[in-house]
């Protein structure tokens, strides 16, 4: 059933369940107790990714009520994608979403509510007085140091799985893979207004993730080096990918170029040309500069062609 045909709501609260937390029944209760003192009218899903064992046993009573609303993935996938099975399946105006732990107090959960307004898209906070282990918080900072730079963005805590935005937000601006973290940067290219609110860190009791030491596996970090090249290039180049392979392809070839002006430098002087290495590698670091640029080539025709039926703004308002 589209969304059209549903009763809209004010606010969709989503949950993306991708880990089995103890907590999650709390965490989950406590959020639902915000909505509830506030005068607007809510709905609950639940997005099991790749937990839905674990939610039917945890939230058994509240499913058969049909207090909530659950959508089970066959198999793990990305956060991008549970959002967009999201959108499909709520109808909220305005969506507040989290994660598998609670990260922020309930009054900080309130305040980003209370500071969505007319004028603000998409509220993204940023954790003070982190209890999170010392690595933990400094790989986090390096890594939203690096987003800054990167993006040019002035955000402080992409790490935080909680987020608060229109639904527009959410209609209008492509996502995929893991570039759901970066939801307010790309929501700001397009026009969107976003605000960074304060809130404070929540500790959980028992033993919380953020009791672990911080360390994570290589592919981790892999897959975080992979999403900052990606977030680079989609925010710089995604429209004029021919500047970014150019720039690249220049480079390799200019290499080859002066490799093989050293050669003929040598052989003025004296020195055979023949049978060097040198040579060899003068000729393979020119063919891959072309071959780079040539592929710049093809990703720009691509865009014009494909490009041009994509929206790349948002009106604000006509006056």
């Amino acid at each position: 059933m589209s969304a059209d045909n549903r009763q809209s709501v004010k606010c969709s609260v989503v949950f993306l369940l991708d880990k089995e937390n103890a907590n999650f029944k709390t965490f989950y209760e406590s959020v639902v107790n915000i909505c509830s003192s506030r005068q607007d009218s809510f709905e609950v899903i639940i997005v099991a990714n790749g937990t839905g064992g674990f939610l039917r046993e945890l939230l058994e009573e509240e499913l058969q009520a049909g207090k909530l609303k659950a959508i089970e993935m066959d198999s793990r996938t990305s956060k991008a994608i549970c959002m967009k099975s999201v959108l499909k399946e709520s109808s909220g105006q305005y969506i507040l979403a989290f994660g598998s732990y609670q990260q922020l107090t309930a009054k900080s959960v309130e305040n980003m509510l209370d500071t969505l307004d007319g004028e603000t898209d998409i509220i993204s906070p940023w954790r003070q007085n982190r209890f999170d282990p010392f690595f933990y918080k400094l790989q986090s900072n390096i890594f939203n140091a690096i987003i800054r730079r990167v993006a040019g963005s002035t955000l402080h805590d992409l790490s935080c799985n909680v987020s608060v935005f229109k639904r527009e937000v959410l209609e209008q601006t492509d996502l995929y893979g893991n570039m759901y973290r970066f939801l307010p940067i790309y929501a700001a290219q397009k026009g969107f207004k976003c605000k960074e609110v304060k809130c404070e860190h929540y500790k959980e009791h028992g033993e919380p993730r953020s009791a672990k030491a911080g360390f994570y596996y290589l592919s981790v970090y892999m897959n975080r080096i992979i999403d900052m090249f990606t977030l680079y290039f989609n925010t710089s180049f995604a429209k004029k990918p021919l500047r970014f392979f150019m720039a690249l392809g220049l480079s390799f070839f200019l290499i080859g170029l002066f490799i093989i002006a050293y050669i003929f430098i040598q052989k003025a002087v004296g020195h055979p040309m023949g049978n060097r290495p040198s040579l060899l590698l003068s000729n393979l670091f020119m063919v891959i500069g072309v071959q780079i640029a040539s592929a710049g080539l093809l990703g720009e025709i691509l865009v014009f062609i494909h490009g041009r039926k994509k929206k790349e703004y948002v009106i604000d308002k006509i006056i």
